[in-house]
Parts: C-alpha cells; structure tokens; sequence
C-alpha cells in the first residue's frame, strides 16, 4: 500500500466513524422531535411553528465557521426538518 493510498483509508475510516456519529446524533433529535410533538399535541398547539424553524436557521448559520457556506448548512437543515416534520405525521 502506498503512503497515498494508508492516508486515503485512514481519512475515510474517519469519515465513516463521523458518518456514524451523525447518524446516531439525528435518531437523537428525533426522539425529542417525537417527545416534543407529543407535548404539542397534549396542549393542543400547533405543530408547525415557523417562527421555530426560522431561529434554527439563524442560530445553525450563527454556528457556521466553515468551511461549508451557510447556503449549504441551511440546505442540509431544511432536508432534515423536512424528514422531522415527515415523522412527525
């Protein structure tokens, strides 16, 4: 195995334990998207709240040092509140 090729698997092994954390990180959150609809429901209060979705883009783009540009991060959160909302009905 060359050098290049024992850094492109140690770089990849990284990505994957990374992939790994984020899955479990998103199952996370959607265990408490559940719990949270619950409670909403128990209140009877909506379950959509833009102005919710709103602050999160602030703060994820408040959050952002890069180097994915804040369009990205943006784009990524509002494909995973889409999946939240769908397990949410």
């Amino acid at each position: 195995m060359t050098k290049i090729e024992k850094e492109l698997e140690e770089l990849r092994e990284k990505v994957d334990k990374i992939d790994e954390r984020i899955v479990q990180i998103l199952n996370k959150r959607a265990d408490i998207v559940l719990k949270i609809r619950k409670l909403k429901a128990e209140g009877a209060l909506p379950v959509y709240d833009p102005r919710r979705e709103e602050a999160i883009f602030e703060k994820i783009s408040a959050l952002n040092s890069g180097p994915l540009y804040d369009d990205a991060v943006r784009e990524i959160y509002e494909t995973i509140l889409h999946c939240m909302k769908d397990l949410e009905q």
